[in-house]
């Protein structure tokens, strides 16, 4: 190791540990948020204001006509529901998971893995499309390896760096091309989810109003991306070229540049990809969709497709470990956006957990696939590859 390397590493330690702090900064942050707005108690507000907090007996639906509580002292009341202010049943986070059904919870497990699997193909596909021969079942493989990552590993890394850099360490000679199918794999998602969304905004716009700045701006600067590296006349008149030359390491983002270019020449992988894309965030919505109707939360279809896309959007950001924290936020902040009321807030956020543990249990497969490791594996390839650390310059000219 060299002189200067070694005196840069004490810096490069430090900033990773600052990042670590600040990251586990936000995600308390975040549930300290999240917990004041939800609770593990029932609560009741009566018609004349009073607040009891305590535990509803046998409570299935906020609709019941007959109550039974039980007070934080002990006493069991039983109420009518006229004695019960609108909107006054609050149901605490243990009473909500009680009324749970394990029926729906596998329907839309059984959703998210489908989603998972079209995904994988979208990705297959992609990686055809560069020239890169890569088994159905190996993208499988890399892309859980990449979800556990998400899910469970500390650090900074997300789950497309991991499978980013596990894919280019397998491909010698096409490491950028590589790199760029996980790219454009994240950003045809990221275009047909937001595009579900902006189709659900337009059927009542008047109810979605801010939802639709939201997601055309996210589909607006998509456009603008496409059109500076597919449209040759726009590069021309922005001088694409000549601004990736000038910027540090440009070899290797001319590399990836051609490597997103040549999809242009590849319509039928990029439409199937879509396609794949189109079926896999139904399956996704359709999922949150089931686990939000076991729940009773009083929310139609359309607000999910409305809705979901965009809390997806927000908790894709590699803040925390799996999304945790933004998402529950955000589903609490979205669905109440659109009218729904806030006596289901401990709904919304056991609705986000739901979606946060079904996912975790899948990419479990990963973590199996990242530490058993596989005959099949190429030869050369190591899965352990992303621990140490991400690929050199070096590594992606080659």
């Amino acid at each position: 190791m060299s002189i200067d390397s070694s005196r840069r590493e004490p810096g490069r330690v430090g900033r990773r540990l600052l990042l670590l702090v600040l990251k586990v900064a936000l995600l308390a942050a975040a549930a300290w948020v999240v917990s004041r707005q939800v609770s593990w108690n029932d609560r009741l507000t009566l018609e004349d204001g009073t607040v009891l907090e305590g535990r509803l007996l046998d409570a299935r639906s906020k609709s019941d006509s007959v109550v039974a509580f039980r007070t934080a002292s002990g006493e069991t009341l039983r109420l009518s529901a006229d004695e019960i202010a609108e909107g006054g049943r609050v149901f605490g986070l243990r009473t909500t998971f009680r009324n749970l059904h394990p029926g729906w919870f596998l329907l839309g497990m059984t959703l998210i893995f489908g989603m998972y699997v079209l995904g994988v193909t979208r990705w297959w596909i992609l990686l055809e499309a560069q020239g890169i021969t890569a088994s159905w079942s190996r993208a499988f493989r890399l892309t859980f390896m990449g979800f556990f990552w998400n899910n469970f590993m500390p650090g900074m890394t997300g789950g497309d760096v991991a499978k980013a850099v596990l894919i280019a360490k397998e491909s010698p000679g096409k490491r950028s091309r590589a790199v760029s199918t996980v790219i454009v794999d994240r950003v045809i998602g990221l275009a047909v989810l937001a595009g579900l969304s902006a189709g659900a905004i337009l059927i009542n716009f008047k109810t979605f109003e801010k939802q639709g700045y939201v997601i055309f701006g996210v589909l607006f600067i998509l456009a603008i991306m496409a059109c500076c590296i597919l449209s040759r006349r726009a590069r021309r008149f922005l001088h694409i070229d000549r601004i990736l030359k000038s910027l540090p390491g440009s070899r290797i983002l001319m590399q990836l540049d051609e490597a997103f270019r040549l999809y242009r020449s590849k319509p039928a992988a990029v439409s199937w990809a879509v396609v794949l894309s189109f079926v896999a965030h139904l399956c996704n919505i359709g999922s949150v969709w089931v686990y939000g109707e076991d729940l009773g939360i009083p929310a139609s279809l359309l607000t999910y497709f409305a809705t979901v896309p965009i809390i997806l959007i927000a908790a894709s950001v590699p803040l925390f470990p799996g999304g945790w924290g933004v998402r529950e936020v955000a589903f609490i902040t979205a669905f109440q956006a659109v009218g729904v009321p806030a006596a289901y807030r401990s709904e919304l956020v056991l609705l986000s957990v739901l979606l946060g543990i079904s996912v975790m249990i899948w990419s479990l497969l990963g973590g199996v696939f990242l530490f058993v490791g596989s005959s099949a594996e190429p030869a050369g390839a190591k899965t352990s590859a992303v621990t140490k650390g991400p690929l050199d310059r070096k590594e992606l000219e080659s």
